[in-house]
């Protein structure tokens, strides 16, 4: 918005021959984006809009009182208010900032009548006609953005919605799991083949999923992301500038049941790891599983016995003995 404010003042200063205008213009381009770039992560987006929404007709009505006389096409500046309210804040405020904008513009006629705005004279036919152009294509342009940020916003929406349904329905099979532990169970790549018809779209492109995952074995296990106690998937995807949902179906098709089945799996091969390369009487196992990722020992021991199928004792039983065998035989 700032760009095309700009634009106005270019057209201002260069067509319209109004300096004063032109600066009025400039100015608020210049204002309206550093008062975004300060605030924009310290306020809701909703708020900003508010404010937007609130201040951009303002100003706008105050260029209209001098064109009024010439043209009331000007009136064009205000037609994006209620399809931005639409988009940002609801159906609404789509009624409460129509009738602002309906308000400003009969403000703008009343005063013209009123009293006389000659901050400058337009007496060729063609400024005028060049004006109304600029003025029409500017608010095309503006009706695209809208639009396409419209689409953006909705493809977000589907792709959260599908996500948290993934999410519930997975913590639903988790707990049945749990209740089940020591009933038969299907295979797992039988479990896996029939839930990936329902998250992977018929004719998906799994090439795209694949190199995904590279990418996300590069942060988390090449850069050791899975030592952060609290780390998550909306983490991951913000550094990766991809969102949940795709790095989901990306660990998914490479046989992790969700994100932290595959976090907890780093870790997991990091604790074994660790107890083979260091003497457990030296090191302690809160060291070990602390330095993998684990916050305390009781969700330690139970991931471990999940992934493992043993207990981290029974397991470090088994390692020693295998270390004495090979010192045997050495």
């Amino acid at each position: 918005m700032s760009g095309i404010l700009l634009g106005y003042s270019i057209v201002f200063y260069f067509v319209i021959k109004d300096s004063f205008f032109a600066a009025c213009t400039l100015a608020y381009s210049v204002l309206m984006f550093y008062t975004f770039m300060i605030i924009r992560k310290s306020y809701n987006i909703k708020v900003l809009v508010h404010l937007y929404l609130t201040y951009a007709p303002l100003f706008a009505g105050f260029v209209m009182l001098d064109f009024w006389k010439y043209s009331a096409a000007t009136a064009m500046w205000l037609l994006p208010v209620p399809l931005g309210a639409h988009i940002f804040l609801g159906k609404k405020y789509v009624y409460i900032y129509s009738v602002y904008i309906f308000l400003i513009i009969v403000a703008v006629s009343v005063l013209n009548r009123l009293f006389e705005f000659n901050y400058f004279s337009l007496s060729d036919v063609n400024v005028i006609v060049i004006s109304d152009t600029f003025v029409g294509l500017v608010n095309l342009a503006v009706f695209l953005i809208l639009l396409y940020y419209n689409e953006e916003i909705r493809k977000a929406e589907i792709q959260e919605n599908s996500f948290n349904k993934m999410l519930f329905f997975e913590k639903s099979e988790d707990d049945e799991r749990v209740v089940n532990f020591t009933d038969t169970k299907v295979p797992e790549s039988v479990e896996l083949a029939e839930n990936d018809k329902e998250i992977f779209p018929e004719h998906e492109n799994i090439d795209k999923y694949v190199s995904l995952f590279e990418d996300i074995r590069n942060i988390v296990e090449g850069e050791a992301y899975f030592k952060d106690i609290n780390f998550t998937i909306s983490q991951l995807s913000n550094i990766l500038k991809s969102n949940n949902l795709y790095i989901y179906r990306a660990i998914k098709l490479n046989g992790f049941s969700n994100f932290n089945h595959y976090l907890n799996t780093c870790r997991i091969e990091n604790v074994k790891k660790l107890l083979y390369e260091n003497d457990i009487s030296k090191v302690t196992l809160m060291y070990i599983y602390t330095e993998s990722g684990f916050s305390n020992q009781s969700t330690f021991n139970r991931v471990f016995k999940k992934i493992e199928g043993i207990t981290p004792s029974k397991f470090i039983t088994i390692m020693n003995e295998e270390k004495k065998k090979d010192g045997f035989h050495l």
